[in-house]
């Protein structure tokens, strides 16, 4: 069972041809109950997996796609730096999912009520702004 575990790590790191040649072997190795039991967990925690990711990339499309329309007149640079203390390219990258340290990178719950707070705030200052 210890190879089994070796191997079902080693297959989650492969991808293509590699990952299809590592699976051909294995179905010939293992093939008892408790293998093939421990195999189909595997495949169904992946599916889990790629569910939760998908579902990450459903929620960041949309907060792309809501701050599309703002983000013509909303300077980003300026929230970064005031709401955030980050750069423009930080909450960038978050915005539209950028690979960073070979990670996808997104906006978390809490910077999502940091994003909504600033939107709300500037709105209210330009809201109570006249020009006399």
């Amino acid at each position: 069972m210890n190879n089994l575990k070796k191997d079902l790590a080693e297959l989650k790191k492969l991808s293509g041809i590699a990952f299809a040649r590592k699976a051909a072997e294995m179905k010939e190795i293992y093939t008892s109950a408790e293998e093939i039991a421990e195999i189909h967990g595997f495949i169904a925690s992946g599916f889990d997996e790629i569910e939760s990711e998908l579902k990450q990339i459903k929620e960041e499309v949309l907060v792309r796609d809501q701050l599309a329309e703002v983000a013509k007149f909303v300077n980003l640079s300026y929230i970064a730096e005031n709401y955030f203390h980050k750069s423009k390219t930080w909450l960038s990258q978050r915005i539209h999912g950028h690979v960073v340290s070979g990670k996808p990178r997104y906006l978390s719950n809490k910077d999502k009520e940091t994003l909504n707070f600033a939107l709300k705030d500037m709105a209210d200052k330009l809201g109570s702004l006249t020009v006399s």
